[in-house]
């Protein structure tokens, strides 16, 4: 998604909150707000929706190259502002954890590879903050990841914080398109293949998608349109120029993103390789009120415990559901009815409520 800037009434610039004398709230998380590539999609709209968390940031450059330099200029000030940050009672880690004196420290995790690298490092955290009489705890996406993390750690309270999504904001650029013609639709920040950057990326990689499954339903019913949402990639641009019922909107915000989602029929995710993670696009589409078709994955698991759509085994079975929710409104009217009913359990700010109110407890 483009460049995003924080709108919530907590939220400030580091250098201005260093100046900050004492604060009300009790929680802080320090985020780094990239100014060249997308920011998170978990993180910057469950803090967005937060409201009893001190949002401090650092913004990037508009320079090229120059995220790796701020990043490493963000980890110097985390010490350097250290005091500051141990006045607060509950302090979120995005990754990595500083060594502060703080009561209660949040470690989430979005994306865990399941390594024993990193359950070394999680355990080894653990045993730190417990040495210190001081609170791990940390938020995940699923029970996969919270049952891996319970067998290795000992202390640490897990709770899980679904993924979610950001209610659609009318703009004079989102206007309400005629949706009556059935598409499908992919979100994505990248939409690479080939040579493209992102082509070996485990979730912006597109070689399924673009050599498999739209020639495949082109050739099973061309009259579909599919609609891609990201920024497409040089060799990905050239094999779509192969199909005329592609629509390409390039990268957007998180609103436009969803104004466009709800314009589509259903949403697809075409992707067959399981990291054992929640994917925030299953939650985008959830939002946007589309049944979903996908394969059966740990990721995507949401879709088939709730019947909101089809878990398939193959990409033959993948482009015969999309094809048959064409072909069955009555079927398609069904399971959009099905997510409408508990979309909203699924906001960020439902599930940043969920989250500080989980915290307030411990």
């Amino acid at each position: 998604m483009k460049y995003v800037s924080f709108k919530n009434p907590n939220s400030e610039p580091i250098f201005k909150w260093f100046f900050r004398n004492n604060d009300e709230l009790d929680h802080v998380v320090f985020y780094f707000l990239s100014k060249l590539n997308a920011t998170s999609a978990r993180y910057f709209p469950l803090f967005e929706a937060s409201t009893k968390i001190r949002i401090v940031y650092l913004s990037g450059l508009r320079i090229p190259y120059t995220d790796s330099l701020m990043l490493k200029l963000y980890r110097a000030i985390y010490y350097l502002f250290k005091f500051k940050f141990e006045k607060y009672n509950y302090i979120h880690f995005l990754g990595g954890h500083p060594t502060l004196n703080i009561k209660n420290q949040i470690l989430h995790i979005d994306d865990p590879t399941y390594s024993v690298q990193e359950i070394n490092y999680l355990e080894t955290w653990e045993r730190l903050l417990i040495s210190k009489k001081l609170n791990p705890i940390i938020i995940t996406t699923n029970f996969y990841t919270k049952e891996w993390l319970m067998h290795y750690l000992k202390i640490a309270k897990i709770e899980i914080i679904e993924q979610g999504y950001d209610l659609p904001v009318v703009t004079k650029k989102s206007q309400k398109t005629d949706n009556s013609k059935f598409s499908c639709v992919y979100s994505s920040p990248y939409i690479h293949i080939g040579s493209d950057k992102h082509a070996n990326h485990d979730t912006w990689g597109a070689e399924l998608l673009i050599q498999k499954i739209i020639p495949a339903i082109n050739h099973k019913d061309s009259e579909i349109m599919i609609h891609l949402i990201g920024e497409i990639g040089k060799d990905a641009s050239e094999l779509l120029k192969k199909h005329s019922n592609i629509v390409c909107h390039g990268r957007v915000d998180f609103s436009e993103n969803m104004f466009l989602l709800t314009n589509c029929s259903i949403g697809i995710y075409p992707r067959n390789k399981d990291l054992k993670r929640s994917m925030s696009k299953i939650s985008s589409y959830i939002g946007a009120g589309l049944p979903v078709v996908t394969y059966d994955l740990v990721d995507t698991e949401v879709i088939k415990i709730n019947a909101l759509g089809y878990s398939v085994s193959s990409d033959e079975e993948f482009v015969e559901q999309i094809v048959y929710l064409k072909n069955n409104p009555s079927v398609l009217r069904s399971i959009s009815n099905r997510i409408n009913n508990i979309k909203f359990d699924y906001t960020w700010q439902s599930l940043s409520k969920k989250m500080e109110n989980y915290l307030d407890d411990i």
